[in-house]
């Protein structure tokens, strides 16, 4: 995870979403898990979000298809509410508590109110392990953040989920291969662009790593 920036709402937001949503919550001010289905109106700038975001999921600062397309795409993007709507229901239509995020993430992230706001932390709170490709609390961090990073990782099974593991190694590996160029890991992969730059990746890691993926040993 890394810091992202919300940008304005979009221009058709507040009558399609805000207006709309408020005016249902005052009908019903606690709805039904059925109700809000019925009333999911912070779809209609779902689209707007993706954009405006480049379709880099908030909580793993990968890039995800709007849509699952083929059975091989890692996920498709969802509207998370970071403050779960059925805990605070005035939040739920919200555009500053409209996160994009990928689909799976969204459904473990759930009613928990135990992970991170992307848009709060700091750039320097996560770290990828290049050894591993686990992703752990980077040092030097105070015992109560290290804890909330734990937490987060922890809740989003970033580290137990094959899948996004080797969604990292394949991102490093064609690094590591100059099969892609850091601008465009940057523009998929933030995350592992920015720990390539912080943690000096091509001096201290790249040589290592282009033996290993070229003849499978260390």
């Amino acid at each position: 995870m890394i810091r992202m920036i919300l940008g304005a709402p979009p221009a058709h937001y507040a009558t399609r979403v805000r207006d709309r949503g408020r005016a249902f919550l005052r009908r019903r001010p606690w709805p039904s898990h059925n109700q809000w289905k019925n009333h999911n109106y912070w779809r209609e700038v779902h689209d707007d979000l993706y954009q405006q975001h480049n379709g880099i999921c908030a909580y793993c600062a990968s890039w995800t298809p709007r849509r699952r397309i083929s059975p091989s795409d890692p996920d498709n993007t969802s509207v998370d509410h970071f403050i779960p709507k059925s805990a605070v229901p005035n939040q739920a239509y919200e555009w500053t508590n409209f996160r994009l995020c990928r689909a799976r993430l969204n459904h473990r992230k759930d009613i928990f109110r135990d992970v991170l706001d992307p848009c709060t932390i700091a750039d320097d709170w996560f770290e990828l392990d290049f050894l591993t490709f686990r992703i752990r609390p980077a040092s030097g961090l105070s015992p109560g953040i290290s804890t909330r990073v734990r937490a987060t990782i922890a809740r989003f099974q970033l580290n137990i989920d094959n899948d996004y593991v080797n969604e990292r190694i394949a991102v490093v590996r064609d690094y590591s291969l100059d099969k892609v160029q850091l601008v465009q890991v940057e523009a998929k992969y933030p995350f592992i662009a920015q720990q390539i730059r912080v943690q000096a990746f091509d001096q201290n890691f790249k040589p290592r790593m282009q033996q290993y993926f070229s003849t499978g040993r260390p």
